[in-house]
């Protein structure tokens, strides 16, 4: 079988091009929208299209099907799309307010109700649920579009098959990884830790933090206009800086932190916006049970008996409303307050974190399975 795609990036390589038996054929050149996208994201500072179109219809097909990530297919050949938000996906305008595209997406809709679009891969229920809030709009198309939508979480390798009890008496390791790092939630981590460290509440001596991120990253698109003051990211590297507990890189090779995770004890993602949680599986696959907030599809991939959650009120897409510095100056410290409360009881009572990993593994092995996922792919290549 050959499966046409529009790149070979990451989400490709985690998704779609997964299947040794499988011929992918690379289509990036040969889309219409790259060239487009090149232009109006260069030249006419426009936003870019999430949309697919072959330069040359040729007359005979070099591919089976086209599978895409994020994109819609304006051909005749048959096609299916995993999507992690919603499809067809827009860019929200500069308002923020996303009903304005509303106009822009019921366009598309008819390629997604279209015999030859066969299936609709939801990477998550989170997804999934966000798919049939966008066509509530639209019920004249809705059952046709809907009716093609399966939730299909995404595979993962086994990198250990269990977890051995760890020796109580090492200081417990945590690990954070997050380019992004103060969109992943870096900068609530070290304020925790250095909370319980000012109040003496932990000992240096009782845990080790390995940080890895890019202190440079402070945007944070989860916080829209009311972006941290400058102060914020100076206090949090001045208290890296400071205490012993902290070790911080820059960048470390895939390889080299799956290496360190299967060594390390708790995984820690207490991100502020996150579209599914590849790092949390890869924690996962590693025997490190992760600690995570609530947001979009992690409850689903990090149960409580695989790991530990940081709760706040969701709004309707599963994420968090910051509509002023107050509402993020609140959601941090209570960010912080439980993730001071759940390191805390994971330090007195650190027999739960073997429990917690081979739990953790054993859902990867179940609902993340290699072979299990190829064969899904399959049929609904099938279809």
């Amino acid at each position: 079988m050959r499966i046409g795609v529009s790149n070979d990036n990451y989400p490709e390589k985690r998704t779609i091009i997964v299947d040794s038996g499988v011929e992918y054929v690379n289509y990036k050149n040969k889309n219409l929208y790259y060239y487009l996208n090149l232009f109006n994201q260069k030249v006419l500072k426009k936003r870019k299209n999430f949309l697919f179109k072959p330069v040359i219809q040729l007359r005979q097909p070099d591919v089976d099907i086209f599978h895409l990530f994020n994109e819609v297919a304006l051909t005749d050949r048959k096609w299916v799309a995993t999507f992690e938000t919603e499809l067809p996906r827009i860019l929200p305008p500069p308002s923020g307010n996303k009903s304005e595209n509303i106009s822009e997406l019921k366009k598309l809709f008819p390629a997604l109700a279209a015999g030859n679009c066969v299936a609709l891969i939801a990477l998550s229920g989170a997804a999934y649920r966000m798919e049939q809030k966008l066509f509530r709009c639209s019920p004249e198309v809705s059952d046709a579009i809907l009716n093609k939508m399966v939730v299909v979480h995404p595979p993962q390798k086994l990198y250990v098959q269990q977890r051995e009890p760890r020796a109580n008496a090492q200081p417990v390791h945590f690990v954070f990884v997050g380019n992004e790092f103060y969109r992943k939630g870096g900068g609530e981590v070290v304020r925790a830790f250095e909370q319980l460290l000012t109040e003496g509440k932990i000992q240096p001596d009782q845990v080790k933090v390995t940080l890895i991120g890019d202190l440079e990253k402070r945007h944070n698109y989860a916080l829209g206009k009311h972006q941290d003051d400058p102060q914020f990211s100076t206090a949090t590297e001045a208290a890296i800086a400071g205490h012993s507990i902290f070790d911080h890189v820059k960048f470390m090779p895939n390889e080299q932190v799956l290496s360190l995770l299967q060594k390390a004890d708790v995984g820690l993602l207490p991100t502020w916006a996150e579209t599914y949680g590849f790092s949390v599986l890869e924690m996962q696959s590693c025997g490190c049970p992760v600690i995570t907030t609530n947001v979009r599809a992690l409850p689903e991939i990090n149960p409580l008996e695989a790991g530990w959650q940081i709760s706040h009120e969701l709004n309707d897409d599963l994420e968090y409303s910051v509509l002023s510095g107050l509402d993020r100056d609140k959601l941090r410290q209570q960010t912080v307050k439980q993730l001071k409360e759940l390191i805390l009881d994971i330090v007195s009572q650190p027999e739960q974190i073997t429990l917690k990993a081979n739990a953790a593994i054993e859902r990867i092995r179940i609902e993340h399975d290699v072979e299990a996922y190829q064969a899904k792919l399959r049929t609904l290549y099938n279809q």
